[in-house]
């Protein structure tokens, strides 16, 4: 084994007097180091984007949403929701209340779900408003979407009029002078943004008014938004609490509250990282005519070592060995040169956003570097395992 490795350190490193043949080894090896570079570069970037774009996406989503299996409604002082505020990873819970209502302003009408929110909810979630400020507890106060917002005309923020909330008014028994909505009015105190999906269907207002004007008990809620300590396993929890609490709740982790978005975004990974190992194979291709240049010059000394006893598997080793040796070394130092772009672009960014001043996001996870060891070495493996065969018609040429 040592004569095998020397031998192919030796074919790898040394100057030849073919000149020819060492400029194609050091190119396979630059060639390498590019694609590997650009891999982790691209599941670095991947990765920050996905963080960054769900951010955004569950800026209002809570660690754990807890919900009714059985009804619209439920007691928020029901014993079994004990659990919840007992559990050793949960921080702070906060109850809301959901309910499709009509906004008008002046002759302009939108549809949104209006969300009853706590003086904690604030505490739970990371959204923020993009314009104004949040609800006040106990006020008439509404916080809505930019896309609410345009529906309704762009005057209607902070306007003295305010924006009526309507309702179906579902108790009148009377026949004449019906009135078939309960109205309310609040003032549009902020405006948020995160995605066209959820800026043109939400609105956010207190608990207390949406209670009011659903004429609902204040022990009441649609659900519950949980926050978990920073070191909790949001799964480990979810499972536990699902089953201390039983089929009567349903609790959801961010995951679980969306998952087609989840699976789309774990398919374009499993696309680009299918891309990009067709680019890292192409890229072997290199090493495969760096391996054979090699086993041609040395057709002769080949000949020689198998004529003194060297048996072909050996002989096969070592340029099995130089192409790994290749791979790895130019590999290498793509990836470290990427890690340390990687590790500057987030300590010290230097690349922004097109037309904004946000550093352009990028995110170091263990992830992205398995499975650029995994698909490089693996692939790098193969090809160098196959390419050496290549001897055999040697020796027996």
């Amino acid at each position: 084994m040592r004569f095998t490795r020397l031998l192919a350190c030796r074919y790898t490193f040394e100057l030849r007097k073919k000149v020819a043949v060492t400029l194609i080894s050091r190119f396979a090896a630059f060639v390498v180091g590019v694609a590997v570079f650009a891999f982790f570069i691209v599941l670095a970037v991947f990765g920050g984007l996905r963080q960054f774009g769900l951010e955004f996406t569950h800026a209002f989503d809570p660690d754990i949403y807890i919900e009714s299996a059985t009804a619209e409604l439920f007691d928020i002082n029901d014993n079994a929701l004990q659990i919840v505020h007992e559990h050793d990873d949960v921080e702070v819970v906060s109850a809301t209340l959901s309910q499709e209502m009509m906004l008008r302003f002046k002759d302009r009408t939108a549809f949104a779900n209006v969300v009853g929110v706590d003086s904690l909810f604030n505490t739970v979630v990371s959204g923020e408003t993009m314009v104004g400020k949040w609800v006040t507890p106990n006020a008439y106060d509404l916080v809505l979407g930019i896309g609410v917002l345009s529906q309704l005309d762009g005057a209607a923020y902070d306007h003295p009029e305010g924006v009526t909330l309507l309702v179906p008014n579902q108790k009148s028994k009377s026949v004449l002078n019906q009135q078939p909505f309960r109205a309310q009015t609040a003032l549009v105190r902020g405006v948020f943004q995160l995605g066209e999906s959820v800026d043109e269907t939400t609105a956010f207002a207190p608990l207390s008014m949406v209670r009011e004007l659903l004429r609902i008990a204040p022990e009441k809620a649609s659900a519950l938004y949980v926050k978990l300590a920073p070191q909790a396993d949001d799964q480990e929890v979810q499972e536990s609490l699902q089953q201390a609490l039983g089929g009567n709740y349903r609790v959801l982790t961010k995951t679980g509250r969306n998952p087609a978005l989840y699976k789309m975004l774990q398919t374009e990974r499993v696309a680009v990282i299918g891309i990009l190992s067709l680019v890292v194979l192409i890229a072997l291709f290199n090493v495969v005519g760096a391996i054979i240049m090699t086993v041609l010059e040395k057709k002769e000394n080949i000949k020689t070592l198998y004529q003194l006893g060297a048996p072909v598997a050996q002989l096969q080793r070592v340029f099995f060995t130089q192409g790994i040796l290749l791979s790895g070394v130019g590999g290498g130092i793509g990836f470290l040169v990427a890690l340390v772009l990687i590790v500057l672009q987030k300590t010290m960014p230097f690349i922004q956003i097109p037309g904004s001043y946000l550093a352009y996001p990028v995110a170091l996870e263990w992830s992205a570097f398995w499975t650029v060891l995994i698909i490089v070495g693996g692939l790098s493996t193969l090809v160098s395992w196959l390419t050496a065969k290549v001897v055999k018609g040697v020796v027996r040429g």
